[in-house]
């Protein structure tokens, strides 16, 4: 797919940029961008919106219905009889259902008990379930399972932006990385460049040995390939940048080949970042991924209600009373003698599909049980760990800055004795190299720990909340 090329202008600039056109891609402005334009982090925010159709959907079942039924009969001329029933029915939560409705049946071979006044016979009464289906129906299960599944939703929206921030925060620190060793090597190459420049000049002048032109050229080839090196891993990780930076409207975007990362030394000024030291029980406890099987197992519990319901027999009581309507009113004459009821009771004889669906949904009752705990245990140790490799690595950086500092006095020493011919070249290149070995390794160790920092917050799901 063809990105725009788009210089990301809007994006946060570092303090000269109206002198030396930099942009400075900052991390925080980075995220918030992937937050806002991915297209996994709009998928994520659907998550709600179709956990919401759920409980619209499920909802639906308590819905009004008005139906009408009319069936007739003709035969030899003769209009054997006409049925007609208008009805009006309104589901509740309680099991209960109300309906009214108006029957009109004529006809002269009409069953007598089907006959009605002229005006047609009103109806309006209630059925009950009082066996299966008084605690809990289908309906009531499937509102009580979408309800929950919203609530699960927003969880599930958390872990998905979280992971996906996680992905995109270890892109821009790659990036960085690349970036600040790439510059470093950069400079390794312009010094030797203007070495070997130095050490041709002298040799001419009969000032150096020619040897030492060969010492310094093989220093500059080994720099120039190191560097080619580190540009195609800072063009891969650029590539692999990109993949984060959408526009809102869905539009790709790509770096500017201008863009920088955060510098170094405004890292190196950042105020140490705070961490928890005690005991992360807690944190596992109220993850939200946790929480997520904590909501599956109250679907499960809903489940089980409704199974072990299944177990009752259906018993269904009708009661309506009737009125013939006047006027158009179904109230005229109105008497509590007039009125229709009945009821139905079934049952089978073993219930052996119930009685699986029960025992189905108890064992995965324990199922999600023991994911929970196994889960839980797989936090904790998730936890510890990063937490243990965070504060090492911590420890580590402040070694290699200090070391970095130590071969950078070594250098300069070295740099003394080689002017006043006390030292030679070799050593002069060997103290270099080190010197510019140890900067690589603080540009690593500076990534790694902000690395293992995202990853400490995505295990708390903290980098979304």
């Amino acid at each position: 797919m063809r990105k725009n090329s788009f210089a990301l202008i809007w994006l946060v600039l570092s303090a000269s940029w109206a002198w030396s056109q930099t942009v400075v891609l900052r991390p925080e402005t980075f995220m918030l961008q992937v937050l806002q334009g991915h297209p996994l982090a709009q998928q994520a925010k659907l998550i709600p919106d179709f956990a919401q159709t759920y409980v619209l959907k499920a909802r639906g079942g308590f819905d009004p219905k008005l139906s009408y039924d009319l069936s007739q009969k003709y035969y030899g001329d003769k209009m054997y009889f006409s049925l007609s029933d208008a009805q009006f029915k309104v589901p509740t939560w309680f099991g209960l259902t109300l309906q009214t409705g108006l029957e009109q049946n004529r006809g002269i071979y009409l069953d007598p008990q089907g006959l009605t006044p002229q005006n047609g016979l009103w109806y309006g009464g209630i059925s009950a379930n009082l066996g299966n289906g008084l605690l809990i129906d289908e309906r009531r299960a499937e509102l009580q399972k979408a309800k929950v599944y919203l609530q699960s939703s927003q969880l599930e929206q958390r872990l998905a932006l979280n992971e996906l921030m996680l992905e995109a925060g270890y892109a821009y620190w790659d990036w960085y990385m690349q970036y600040h060793a790439g510059s470093i090597l950069k400079e390794a190459l312009d010094i030797g460049a203007v070495r070997l420049a130095a050490m041709r000049r002298m040799a001419e002048l009969g000032d150096r040995p020619y040897i030492d032109t060969v010492e310094a050229a093989i220093q500059y080839q080994n720099r120039a390939a190191a560097l080619a090196e580190q540009n195609a891993k800072l063009a891969a990780a650029a590539a692999f940048l990109d993949r984060y930076l959408w526009q809102p409207d869905g539009t790709p975007l790509e770096l500017s080949p201008d863009a920088q990362p955060l510098p170094t030394d405004s890292l190196a000024l950042q105020a140490v970042k705070l961490l928890y030291t005690g005991p992360v029980d807690s944190m596992v406890n109220q993850h939200p991924y946790l929480g997520v099987i904590s909501y599956k197992l109250e679907v499960l519990a809903v489940e089980k209600r409704y199974n072990r319901e299944q177990l009752k027999p259906q018993i269904e009581l009708k009661y309506n009373l009737l009125n013939e309507p006047i006027q158009y009113n179904p109230l005229a004459q109105f008497s509590i003698n007039d009125y229709k009821w009945g009821v139905s009771a079934q049952m089978p004889l073993f219930l052996r599909k119930e009685r699986a669906a029960l025992q189905q949904t108890q064992l995965q009752i324990e199922q999600t049980q023991l994911q929970r705990q196994d889960r839980s245990a797989e936090l904790y140790a998730k936890m510890m760990a990063a937490r243990a490799e965070y504060l090492n690595a911590l420890q580590q950086l402040e070694v290699f800055k200090s070391n970095a500092q130590s071969t950078k006095m070594l250098l300069a020493a070295e740099l003394n004795l080689f002017e006043t011919g006390e030292s030679s070249l070799f050593m002069v290149n060997t103290r270099e190299s080190a010197a510019f070995q140890a900067a690589l390794k603080v540009v690593e160790y500076q990534a790694k720990c902000e690395q293992l920092w995202l990853k400490w917050e995505f295990l708390q799901a903290n980098l979304v909340r």
